[in-house]
């Protein structure tokens, strides 16, 4: 299980998915990724060489936190991707059981 960004491209999930320390958890029990969109984006600009050209936020995208207090992962995605076919393949970037993750659509993510 782990938490992180990423873009739904090319039929594909990128992004960075790790691990984390129940330790980390703010005061309501949720454990966020350090990354951020828009700066992990030059880092896959330098891997992907077809996004040199794309802003981040043109892409579908979304978020994986977890909730230490009742110990589920939540996915906070454009609406777009709110697809089965594509959700199992987030739950599989982030190494997640897709029966046990909380789906939310979250207009931050809107393209």
């Amino acid at each position: 299980m782990k938490i992180g960004i990423f873009w739904y491209y090319q039929n594909q999930i990128i992004g960075i998915a790790h691990d984390f320390n129940l330790s980390d958890q703010d005061s309501l029990g949720l454990i966020d990724s350090p990354y951020t969109h828009v700066e992990y984006w030059e880092t896959l600009r330098d891997v992907i060489p077809e996004l040199r050209n794309i802003e981040y936020e043109e892409i579908t995208r979304g978020r994986v936190i977890y909730n230490a207090k009742t110990s589920k992962s939540y996915a906070y995605i454009d609406a777009k991707l709110l697809k089965t076919n594509i959700a199992k393949k987030v739950s599989d970037f982030f190494e997640l059981n897709f029966e046990c993750v909380i789906w939310k659509k979250d207009p931050h993510y809107k393209t």
